[in-house]
């Protein structure tokens, strides 16, 4: 019998981005740019971004040679950017190497952004395969591409960026479009890098928004932070490292606690069959997410999912882990007096709890899936049910060890 226990329980965005156009306004059938007399003003006091949320931004990538305006001394900061446009903005902010050989795509023969398309395929921003029609590079550049390029090149400038991308194939993304499915398996890491890196922060319901398109504001906020990130050491992103540890173990326990392993870790039970000890019913875990909310503001990548940002934590969430675990879960005995209580004595103070989230509405809004209210869905014998519950542990964890033994058991003990 394999179960859950704990033998120690003490109580229990507007996203923005760049836009240097190099010509800012081209025909959609034209090959080489057209002659475009930009903004001369050294200090990028564009007229139309007066009041902008991006007016600082755009001032300083101006600055930094990045960006340019019209001839009119406008900056446009709300105008959609192409492929071939952001392929200039991105060969000016990568200091990666001039990057040669690379395949060039037949539609940018003549181009006037082929030389910038050809470097960035060559130093490995671009992967020819997504285009196997063609670049188009007068398409409108979705927020997924964008996103791509970038962490292909975070990739590309440390080691340490190629492994985080792997240990965060089979994450969590903090984003509602995630949890409700919206977003493929393979675009998964290509979203954690840059996500993890607070290079892209996503709107202010959370959401990154991938098929959208971008525009020249955005752009010019985006590639500001993506340079600051290129060649830095990827464990210095403490969003990223939540994202890393949840890919490789189902948790984020060790990145966002003070508890520790004794032996074994979560990685070992996950999607693993567990059966409680009353054989009332069985369960899968699949993620176990904390949340720090020993202050004022819940700490963690995924406190957003959670906990509504706008109404903050209840009162008797204050000063604890706060858990929520995905699971699911399979009914197996007919009880008199079936309850929620049954199933958690089944558990014995385990590490879950078979808990309603606190602030369903919000949650269910976010893409979690919770347990019913009628708790009908318990019921019915052999009925599996997939959702997530919220229980907590103690914050003074300091002196307490998570061990996960070879009977796949739990426990925090104190050894």
């Amino acid at each position: 019998m394999k179960k859950l226990i704990v033998s120690v329980l003490a109580t229990s965005i507007v996203c923005a981005g760049i836009t240097y156009l190099e010509p800012l306004l081209h025909s959609s059938t034209a090959s080489q740019p057209h002659s475009v007399a930009y903004a001369s003003s050294s200090s990028g006091n564009f007229k139309d971004v007066k009041g902008h949320w991006a007016e600082a931004t755009i001032a300083k990538a101006y600055a930094m040679g990045l960006v340019q305006g019209y001839q009119d001394g406008t900056f446009r900061p709300n105008a959609k950017v192409t492929r071939a446009e952001y392929a200039s903005l991105l060969t000016r902010a990568t200091k990666l190497g001039s990057g040669t050989g690379g395949s060039s795509f037949k539609d940018m023969k003549g181009h006037w952004a082929e030389s910038a398309v050809n470097r960035l395929s060559a130093l490995g921003f671009i992967n020819n395969s997504d285009y196997p029609n063609g670049f188009k590079p007068n398409t409108e550049l979705t927020r997924l591409e964008m996103m791509k390029w970038m962490s292909n090149g975070l990739v590309q400038s440390n080691a340490s960026f190629k492994q985080a991308f792997e240990d965060t194939q089979n994450t969590l993304l903090p984003t509602p479009e995630a949890t409700k499915g919206k977003i493929a398996k393979a675009q998964i890491p290509y979203l954690a890098l840059v996500r993890g890196t607070g290079i892209v922060g996503g709107f202010a319901d959370g959401s990154l928004q991938p098929e959208e398109p971008t525009t020249r504001a955005e752009v010019a906020a985006i590639l500001l932070r993506y340079i600051d990130v290129e060649g830095q050491e990827a464990s210095k992103y403490a969003d990223l490292n939540e994202m890393r540890e949840v890919g490789t173990t189902g948790t984020n326990l060790l990145t966002i606690s003070n508890y520790k392993y004794t032996e074994g870790d979560f990685g070992k039970i996950m999607d693993t069959k567990m059966t409680l000890s009353n054989k009332s019913a069985s369960l899968k875990l699949h993620h176990y997410i904390v949340i720090d909310a020993r202050n004022s503001k819940p700490r963690s990548v995924y406190s957003d999912l959670f906990i509504d940002p706008q109404k903050g934590l209840k009162s008797y969430q204050k000063g604890l882990f706060l858990t929520y675990a995905d699971i699911t879960f399979t009914t197996m005995t007919e009880y008199s007096n079936l309850s929620v209580n049954t199933y958690n004595n089944g558990l014995e103070n385990s590490v879950i709890g078979i808990n309603r989230p606190s602030d369903v509405d919000y949650i269910n809004k976010m893409g979690i899936n919770t347990i019913a209210k009628d708790f009908n869905n318990f019921k019915v014998i052999g009925k599996t049910t997939s959702f997530w519950t919220e229980s907590n542990i103690d914050a003074n964890g300091t002196g307490y060890r998570l061990r996960v033994d070879n009977n796949n058991e739990v426990r925090f003990n104190n050894r």
